[in-house]
């Protein structure tokens, strides 16, 4: 079971506003937090991003999802409109998607997605699929 994702950023203040004003439609919203040192976002229900600043030693390291380590990560939604009404907000707010934008493939049955990047460039999914994505049966 999933709990928490920790990420490094380069800025924890912009990075918290941008989560906080990206992800506001799936309930996300600052818990807590420690000034300059982290942050925790919650959606108060099963999922939590932890945010702290890079150490100094390492801030100027340019980051890559496709380099070792985090290529992305991702938040399942209920429904393929909640889908469809994040790609509407993260336009309001000037957000570009990934890629085609809001997709649907045949991975695993129904897999309905979009892709964006924050401010250090890591990639968030958001996603519907139905329970068999969790399934160990070939699809």
């Amino acid at each position: 079971m999933f709990s928490h994702i920790e990420l490094n950023v380069s800025d924890l203040d912009a990075s918290v506003h941008f989560y906080c004003l990206a992800l506001a439609p799936l309930g996300f919203q600052k818990a807590d937090g420690e000034k300059g040192q982290y942050a925790r976002l919650t959606d108060e229900l099963s999922s939590v991003i932890v945010l702290c600043p890079a150490g100094a030693k390492h801030r100027d390291l340019a980051y890559h999802r496709k380099a070792i380590g985090l290529g992305h990560f991702a938040l399942a939604v209920e429904s393929k409109d909640i889908v469809d009404q994040m790609a509407e907000h993260l336009a309001t707010l000037g957000v570009p998607l990934l890629g085609e934008g809001k997709i649907e493939l045949g991975y695993r049955r129904g897999y309905y997605t979009l892709a964006f990047e924050d401010p250090d460039r890591i990639m968030i999914e958001i996603v519907y699929h139905d329970p068999y994505y969790f399934s160990l049966a070939p699809p």
